[in-house]
C-alpha cells in the first residue's frame, strides 16, 4: 500500500512530509512554489474532494471482466495523486512557515483530512473493486505484485474484513486516534517554559551561546527548551541548581495532558488491534516488516541489553568516582542533571575534548562544502546552487546532477536554522517523490533538509558541535536516498522502506564523521582557516565510544518501552512502566515528579512499536560501512554500488534482498559491536 493510504491514524504525517506532489505544485519553471495562503487551503480541499469521489465512483464502475493492473490498481493511486495536488505543499509549511495564521489553519486541515481518509480507505465498494482484480491472480512483474500485496495488507489493516458494524467502530476509533495524535504534537511544538538565569549561572558557557539568548527587562536571560539551548547547557553549566531545574522543566514538556492523550492513544490502538484480529498492536504493524512479530525485536533487544549492562554499570561507577573526586562527595549514584555534564568535564579534562572548542573549526558552511563534495564523489553526483522559489530567506537550493551523463536527478533544500513556530528537530521531508509518469519520463524528486543548527551572531559564523555534524551527515542519507531513487512507483520511492530498515542508509553516512581524512575534510578553524588538529582527532576517535554503554542502554531503554506499551495486555500507567523500566535496564535514577513521556514523539508519531528500528538499522548500517572500510571510504564503486542495490530501488525489493545484493551474504552484526567497543570473544 502507498504512503498515501496506509497509515490511516497518522494521515497527517503524510501531508507534511509533502507526499501529495502533483503538476499543480509546480511553477511555470517545472519548480515547487510555496506561495499558499490560509484561506485558500478548506476551499482547495472541498474541491479536490468532490474530484476524488467522482475518480472513486469511475473505478468502482469499471467491469470486472474489464479490470487491469493499469486501471484499478494504478487507477486507485492516481486517484488519491489528484486529491493531493489542491493541497500542495500546505502540510509540509505548516511545520517551517513563519504565518502563525496559516501553520494552524494547516494542522486543523490535517485533522479533518485524516478523519475523511479513514471514511475513504474503509469503503467496501472501493475495496470490492481491488479485490474483483487481484481474485484473478493476475501474473504481475515482482514489483508490481510486491505492490498489489502491501496494497491488500493496508486494505487489512483498513478494516475491510470486518463486518459493517465493527467497520464503523474501526473508524471512529481511528478517528479518535488521530485526534489525539495531532493534539499531542502540538502540546510538544508549543510548549514554553523557558528557565531564568543570572549571567552568573550561564558559568560554563560560550560567549557565543549567551550572546544568542533572549533576554528579560530585568537583565537576566532565558534559556528555552529548544535543543540548541537545552543540550549546551545541560552539558556545559557549572551551576548544578539551574541544570536541576531546566532538566526537570525539560522533561514536563507536552504536560499532563500528553500523558493522558498518550495513554488514550494506547487504549484505542489495543482496541483497533484486537478487532482487526491481532494480538496486539506490536503484532498489527510488525506483519510488514523486517522483524515480523514482538517476539522476534524482545529477544534482540535483550540480547543487546544484556551484552550492554555490564558496561554501563562500569561506565556508571568510574563516573559517579570522578565526580566524588571532583567535588569532595560521597554519591552513590548519579542524576539526570549530572549525567551529561560530568562526563562532558571528563572528556574536556581528561580527555582533552572540549565540544565547545571544538566546534569552532566545524563552521556549518564549511561543513555543508565539504559534505556535499565528499558524498558527491563517492555517489557519483553534483550539487549545483540554484535560484528557485523558497519558502524563508534563511533556505538554500541545489539542483543534484549525476556526475557522469550531467542529467539532473534531484532538487534538494536546505533550511538549518531555527525561527519561531519551525519544527524544532531535524529531520529529511521528502516534498516530491521519484516516479515514472504516463509519458514515460520520470518526476525528480524534491527534497529537504529542516535543522536548527546555531545561527550566526555578529561575532561568530554558525558552528556546529561534532554530534551535530553526525546529524547533518545522518540526515543526508535520507536526502540521498530520496533524491537518487529511480523507483517506478511512488509507492517504493526513496525512503518508502520498512521501517526497520529506513534508517541504515543514514545510519551509514555518520560513520564517515569519525574518519580521519574526512574530518580533515570539512574542518576550517572560523579565525585561523587551520584544519582540525590530528591530537585532537585522535583524542576524538579514542574517546568516540566514551560512554556508549549507557548510550547505547538508554537507546535499548527507548525500544523496550515503546514494545512494553504496545504489546500490553491493558494500558499501563506510563509513567510508573518509564520509572520502572529504566531503573531494570538503566539502573539509574530519573527526576521526581516528571513524565518524559509526555513529549516522547516518536510513539505517537509514527515510530509506535517501531522504535526498535533505530537499533536493528544500525546494525546493518555498521555492515554497509564495513564494505566501505574494506575497498576504501571514497571509493566510487563501492558507492556506487550502494547507490544502485539500496538508494535507487527504494522498497522496490524486499529489505532482506536487497541487504544480501550489497553485502553478497547475509547481515553480521561483527561490525556493529565493533563499533561500540563490544566486539564478541
Amino acid at each position: 500500500m502507498t504512503k498515501i493510504k496506509t497509515i490511516l491514524t497518522s494521515f497527517f504525517l503524510l501531508l507534511s512530509t509533502g507526499v501529495f506532489a502533483m503538476p499543480s505544485m509546480f511553477n511555470k519553471d517545472g519548480v515547487l512554489h510555496f506561495n499558499y495562503k490560509a484561506e485558500d487551503l478548506a476551499p482547495a480541499e472541498q474541491a479536490a474532494r468532490v474530484q476524488l469521489e467522482k475518480d472513486l465512483a469511475d473505478l468502482i464502475a469499471i467491469p470486472a471482466e474489464k479490470r487491469t493492473f493499469e486501471n484499478t490498481i494504478l487507477g486507485y493511486e492516481k486517484a488519491f495523486d489528484k486529491y493531493g495536488d489542491a493541497l500542495g505543499m500546505s502540510g509540509f509549511l505548516s511545520y517551517v512557515s513563519t504565518d502563525k495564521k496559516f501553520r494552524d489553519t494547516a494542522r486543523d486541515l490535517q485533522m479533518q483530512i485524516s478523519q475523511y481518509m479513514v471514511d475513504v480507505a474503509t469503503r467496501r465498494d472501493v475495496y470490492k473493486a481491488i479485490k474483483e482484480y487481484t481474485d484473478t491472480n493476475p501474473q504481475l512483474g515482482p514489483v508490481e505484485a510486491k505492490l498489489v500485496k502491501e496494497m491488500l495488507i493496508g486494505f487489512k489493516h483498513s478494516g475491510m474484513d470486518l463486518n459493517d458494524e465493527d467497520l464503523e467502530k474501526f473508524k471512529a476509533l481511528n478517528k479518535e486516534e488521530a485526534q489525539y495524535v495531532i493534539e499531542y504534537d502540538k502540546n510538544v511544538q508549543e510548549y514554553k517554559d523557558p528557565l531564568t538565569v543570572t549571567r552568573e549561572q550561564l558559568k560554563g558557557l560560550g560567549e557565543d551561546y549567551i550572546g544568542k539568548l533572549e533576554k528579560t527587562e530585568e537583565g537576566k536571560y532565558l534559556v528555552t527548551l529548544d535543543y540548541p539551548d537545552y543540550v549546551p547547557f545541560m552539558l556545559n553549566a557549572d551551576d548544578e541548581e539551574a541544570r536541576k531545574a531546566l532538566e526537570f522543566k525539560y522533561n514536563r514538556r507536552g504536560g499532563e495532558q500528553n500523558v493522558e492523550l498518550l495513554e488514550k492513544t494506547l487504549t484505542l490502538r489495543r482496541q483497533i488491534a484486537q478487532l482487526l484480529g491481532y494480538k496486539t498492536h506490536a503484532d498489527l504493524k510488525l506483519e510488514n516488516r523486517m522483524a515480523k512479530n514482538p517476539k522476534t525485536v524482545m529477544t534482540f533487544l535483550k540480547d543487546l541489553q544484556h551484552k550492554l549492562k555490564p558496561m554501563g554499570k562500569k561506565e556508571d561507577k568510574f563516573l559517579i568516582e570522578y565526580k566524588n573526586e571532583q567535588t569532595g562527595k560521597k554519591a552513590r549514584t548519579i542524576y539526570p542533571w549530572e549525567s551529561g555534564y560530568w562526563a562532558n568535564k571528563y572528556r574536556k579534562e581528561n580527555l582533552q575534548l572540549d565540544s565547545e572548542k571544538i566546534k569552532e573549526y566545524f563552521p556549518s558552511q564549511v561543513v555543508i562544502d565539504g559534505m556535499l563534495d565528499l558524498f558527491g564523489g563517492v555517489f557519483g553526483i553534483t550539487f549545483e546552487p540554484v535560484n528557485i522559489p523558497v519558502w524563508h530567506e534563511d533556505v538554500k537550493a541545489f539542483l543534484i546532477k549525476d556526475k557522469q551523463s550531467g542529467a539532473p536527478v534531484a532538487y534538494f533544500y536546505m533550511d538549518l536554522y531555527p525561527r519561531e513556530g519551525k519544527y524544532k528537530h531535524a529531520a529529511c521531508f521528502d516534498l516530491v517523490e521519484g516516479y515514472e509518469k504516463e509519458d514515460g519520463t520520470y518526476q525528480m524528486p524534491f527534497v529537504a533538509i529542516v535543522a536548527n543548527l546555531n545561527k550566526p551572531s555578529k561575532e561568530t559564523p554558525s558552528l556546529l558541535k561534532h554530534g551535530e555534524v553526525e546529524t547533518l551527515f545522518h540526515e543526508f542519507g535520507h536526502v540521498l536516498h530520496n533524491a537518487l531513487t529511480k523507483s517506478k512507483y511512488k509507492a517504493f520511492s526513496g525512503t518508502s522502506v520498512s521501517w526497520d530498515f529506513v534508517e541504515a542508509p543514514s545510519q551509514m553516512l555518520e560513520r564517515w564523521a569519525w574518519d580521519k581524512a574526512v574530518l580533515k575534510k570539512i574542518s576550517k578553524h572560523y579565525k585561523t582557516g587551520e584544519p582540525l588538529p590530528d591530537d585532537v582527532i585522535a583524542r576524538m576517535l579514542k574517546a568516540k565510544n566514551f560512554g556508549s554503554g549507557g548510550t547505547y542502554l538508554r537507546q535499548n531503554f527507548f525500544a523496550q518501552y515503546d514494545m512494553t506499551l504496545h504489546t500490553a495486555a491493558k494500558t499501563p500507567d506510563t509513567t510508573k512502566l518509564y520509572f520502572d523500566l529504566t531503573k531494570k535496564i538503566r539502573a539509574l535514577p530519573l527526576t521526581k515528579n516528571t513524565y518524559p513521556q509526555a513529549a516522547f514523539g516518536h510513539i505517537m508519531g509514527g515510530y509506535d512499536a517501531g522504535y526498535y528500528g533505530y537499533l536493528w538499522s544500525e546494525v546493518i548500517a555498521e555492515d554497509f560501512f564495513s564494505e566501505f572500510e574494506k575497498n576504501g571510504i571514497f571509493n566510487p564503486q563501492i558507492g556506487l554500488k550502494f547507490r544502485c542495490e539500496i538508494l535507487e530501488k527504494g522498497g522496490s525489493e524486499d529489505e532482506e534482498k536487497l541487504v544480501e545484493n550489497f553485502l553478497g551474504r547475509k547481515v553480521n552484526n561483527g561490525p556493529f559491536l565493533k563499533s561500540i567497543g563490544l566486539e564478541e570473544k
